[in-house]
């Protein structure tokens, strides 16, 4: 008599590890990398609304990719990754135009 196993493959790291990482942590350390920390000028805010939109895109970016990595897992809660997907992308998009109109005021106002 044989007895068959079956090895599965096992991840280094869980891909939900990796989405939060890409939606909040690495987003995080890149708003707090361009932040001014004293009065700022000109400079500090086209840097920090660059920063605002990197940190936005990799947040959509990753969340898209979670979404995608668990329907093709075939997980049974992959509805409520591509939820939270499309939440990050509105939120992005909110946070990218705020960005955008911050950033024009401060600019016309020097």
């Amino acid at each position: 008599m044989t007895t068959q196993t079956s090895t599965q493959k096992r991840r280094a790291v869980s891909p939900v590890l990796i989405g939060f990482v890409g939606m909040i942590v690495v987003p995080l350390c890149i708003v707090l990398a361009t932040t001014s920390w004293d009065a700022p000028d000109g400079a500090d805010f086209v840097r920090m609304a660059f920063g605002t939109v990197i940190a936005s895109t990799l947040a959509t970016v990753a969340a898209w990719w979670l979404a995608w990595n668990r329907m093709r897992a075939g997980r049974s809660d992959r509805y409520w990754f591509w939820g939270v997907a499309g939440i990050v992308t509105f939120s992005s998009i909110g946070s990218i135009f705020s960005v955008a109109e911050t950033l024009l005021a401060q600019l016309t106002r020097q």
